[in-house]
């Protein structure tokens, strides 16, 4: 096989293939990406072709989320949101620094944040029923978890995140990042469960700051437990517990 050879859909393909999963029934939605290419704002056309296809031509009624690329200019956004049921930018890091050593061509704050702002400010006059997500790569650069919650805490706070997603780092042949180890599925878990804690538990970020060990880094235990541990001075009574106190105790959910 020639690895070299890059391998793309038409639009109409996408669009035709699509839909004939939809009406036999094997796929409720689309998920729509792209691999880099040479011309992002090119493949950005055809992804919004693609989707406008779905909705105007074929009627498709499925779930369309498509996935914005670094950069995009503003405009192709804003025609992004019409048939897309969410939208979302690959954050991949925590900061520019780390940025910089895993995509020097990407600028962190004009090409990932601002344009995560400005669908946050699309999403004022524009019904998107899934909102605006994002993802992380886990140890793709040696970034602690108390730098990826803080990171992932103002995405939430200042961006209005409906959902971060998590994946651990793996490296793959033929890359500069060959020979870097890969991060353990746990690392990914635990970081997920402290999502879940800030986002549907409503802990604070202090209470939050007990999970993290001096270096800022996860243990591979259940960080709720962690948290209950330290901050617990005597046994929870069921029966005269605030909602406040029960939502605390490990094994109880909201």
């Amino acid at each position: 096989t020639n690895r070299s050879k890059k391998i793309s859909y038409t639009p109409g393909e996408l669009a035709r293939t699509t839909m004939k999963l939809y009406r036999e029934r094997y796929i409720e939605g689309l998920f729509l990406s792209s691999g880099a290419g040479r011309d992002q704002e090119v493949i950005m056309e055809k992804m919004i072709e693609s989707a406008n296809l779905l909705r105007n031509k074929y009627n498709f009624r499925g779930y369309i989320h498509l996935k914005v690329l670094p950069g995009t200019s503003l405009d192709h956004i804003k025609q992004a949101a019409e048939p897309a049921d969410r939208l979302s930018i690959n954050i991949e890091t925590t900061s520019p620094i780390y940025m910089d050593e895993i995509c020097p061509t990407k600028d962190y704050k004009n090409d990932i944040i601002s344009r995560q702002r400005y669908i946050k400010n699309i999403l004022k006059y524009r019904n998107l029923p899934g909102g605006q997500t994002t993802q992380l790569i886990v140890g793709g650069t040696d970034e602690s978890d108390r730098e990826i919650f803080d990171s992932i805490r103002y995405e939430y706070k200042k961006l209005d995140m409906r959902r971060v997603y998590y994946s651990s780092f793996h490296p793959i042949g033929g890359t500069a990042y060959e020979k870097r180890e890969a991060q353990p599925l746990w690392r990914e878990h635990r970081l997920y469960q402290m999502d879940w804690l800030y986002r549907i538990y409503n802990l604070d970020e202090k209470e939050i700051g007990h999970a993290f060990g001096d270096e800022g880094y996860l243990a591979n235990t259940d960080p709720k437990t962690t948290i209950a541990r330290e901050t617990f001075d005597s046994p929870i009574d069921p029966n005269h517990a605030s909602y406040r106190e029960l939502v605390r105790i490990p094994g109880i959910g909201p």
